[in-house]
């Protein structure tokens, strides 16, 4: 018995000579309600009182200080009167006799449930204490975490853990795109393209017609994305047009750079064609790399049009489609002064027409060329007018050998328009002196006046009429003084050597 009771006051004073906060839960308690509230800290430390004496009488005393450590301890934090009872009750259950294991499991039980009651009156004593207000309210609960928190660590953890899951998922995803972009799509896509170079692969038919059903369901993709573009009416995204067409964003960009590849590949590898039929045009006014560029224009829209279930070879079938765009670059930037696409049919059908007539023995005239066309003479006159091609006069008349720049068109063309000719404006004013002084020596003052005003020399040209009513003399007077006054100018211009400035002006 008293071995027993020694154990369960042992255990007892091991939970009381340790040092409780009760304030921090009185804290944690007060503050989780409704209203944030901050409470002023309290501590109440129980200690239990330690004795230097042991000795067999040691047990009872011992009883009692642990009794009254509880005591005191329950009066410090809170005069309720729901302790007592238990105080009492405790006192009853140490005069008892009992067994060990009853004794044992009773007073720690009691402790227990004194201690809960006790952490129970210390947080109904706060809430009394703090009531709710509108200034607490507004206050809010600070807590300062020592270290590390649990959360924080489990955070850490999940991250730790998806990173090479993302890892993993880049690489599955670039692996995927790999296969689906072939290398060698890549590298004639760089080789071709970037640098110029044609490709000197020839492909099958069989290759061919994969890359046109490649071709055919990439323009599928952007019929679709125009109609959603249409439906939204914005540029729609990548991941929108992926929903639309429900596929992955992954999906939808590979298959879109697989389509562009395969057009590149499939135009690279008849650059040859389009090169030699714009060579045929070289020499017709326009740059070759103008003449390529439209053939390669064409040569991309028949691949779009191309249809492999029909059974005709590609080359056949871009043929046409090259050279249209051959001769709409031809017809764009072989003049200056651009002529309409119907007036260069027009002259190609009068070329014709003209060695055809040549062949037959024929010298093609308007007359001749109009009969064998078929059409007016206005029609084919205006063709043969309008052709006529524009240079320009600094370019080079004969290449140079030397590489220095030679001679240009100045040199060659003469320029036959009087107003351009800078001793035009000599002769005239050397004329005009010559005639002024020939009228103010030869004539005499109203033969002067009736020339000037019937030549216009001043700037003012009369009739008969007018002159004579101005210097008030008839009109046939006027005539017959002008006409006297005109015949001593040319007898004097005679006697100065002036009749070849006469007649010429």
């Amino acid at each position: 018995m008293a071995i027993a009771a020694v154990i369960g006051l042992y255990a007892g004073n091991r939970i009381l000579s340790s040092s409780f906060y009760y304030s921090d839960l009185t804290e944690k308690l007060a503050c989780s309600g409704d209203h944030a509230l901050i409470c002023n800290p309290t501590r109440n430390v129980i200690n239990a009182k330690k004795s230097s004496n042991y000795s067999a009488g040691y047990v009872s005393n011992r009883k009692k200080q642990s009794v009254k450590a509880v005591k005191e301890h329950v009066n410090i934090a809170s005069n309720h009167s729901d302790v007592e009872p238990m105080v009492e009750m405790f006192k009853k259950l140490q005069n008892e006799s009992c067994s060990e294991e009853d004794s044992v499991e009773v007073l720690l039980l009691l402790q227990k449930s004194m201690l809960e009651k006790q952490w129970n009156l210390s947080a109904e004593k706060t809430l009394a204490a703090f009531p709710p207000n509108e200034k607490n309210c507004k206050k809010k609960m600070q807590i300062t975490c020592s270290g590390t928190s649990a959360r924080r660590r489990r955070m850490d953890t999940r991250k730790r853990v998806q990173i090479p899951k993302t890892s993993a998922t880049a690489n599955t995803a670039s692996k995927r795109l790999r296969s689906v972009v072939g290398p060698e799509l890549q590298q004639n896509r760089l080789r071709g393209y970037m640098n110029g170079v044609v490709n000197q692969e020839l492909l099958t038919h069989k290759e061919v017609v994969q890359l046109s059903k490649k071709i055919k369901f990439g323009l599928y993709l952007e019929e679709q994305k125009a109609s959603l573009k249409e439906r939204l009416g914005c540029e729609p995204s990548d991941d929108q047009l992926a929903v639309s067409l429900k596929m992955s964003l992954a999906d939808l960009r590979s298959t879109l750079m697989e389509c562009s590849l395969a057009r590149e590949k499939l135009a690279m590898s008849n650059v040859r064609l389009v090169m030699s039929i714009a060579q045929r045009y070289d020499s017709m006014g326009t740059e070759m790399a103008d003449l390529i560029q439209g053939g390669l224009i064409g040569l991309l829209r028949g691949i779009e049009k191309f249809d492999h279930s029909r059974g005709f070879k590609i080359s056949t079938y871009v043929y046409w489609w090259i050279r249209q765009g051959v001769s709409r670059a031809l017809v764009d930037n072989s003049r200056t002064l651009r002529l309409p696409i119907h007036l260069h049919e027009r002259l190609s059908l009068i070329r014709n027409a003209k060695v055809k007539l040549k062949d037959n023995g024929i010298t093609p005239s308007i007359e001749k060329i109009a009969e064998c066309l078929n059409m007016s003479q206005k029609k084919v006159r205006n063709a043969t007018e309008a052709s006529s091609k524009v240079f320009s006069l600094d370019r080079e008349a004969y290449p140079s050998l030397n590489g220095l720049p030679g001679a240009t068109l100045h040199s060659y063309i003469a320029d036959n328009r009087l107003e351009n000719n800078p001793w035009h404006g000599v002769d005239g004013w050397a004329l005009k002196d010559e005639v002024n002084n020939l009228i103010s020596s030869t004539l005499r003052e109203r033969e002067r006046d009736i020339v000037r005003l019937y030549y216009g020399l001043d700037n003012e040209c009369l009739t008969w009429e007018d002159i004579s009513r101005r210097i008030g003399l008839s009109r046939e007077r006027v005539r017959q003084v002008g006409l006297v006054a005109l015949e001593k100018l040319k007898h004097a211009a005679r006697k100065r050597q002036l009749d070849a400035m006469l007649v010429k002006h």
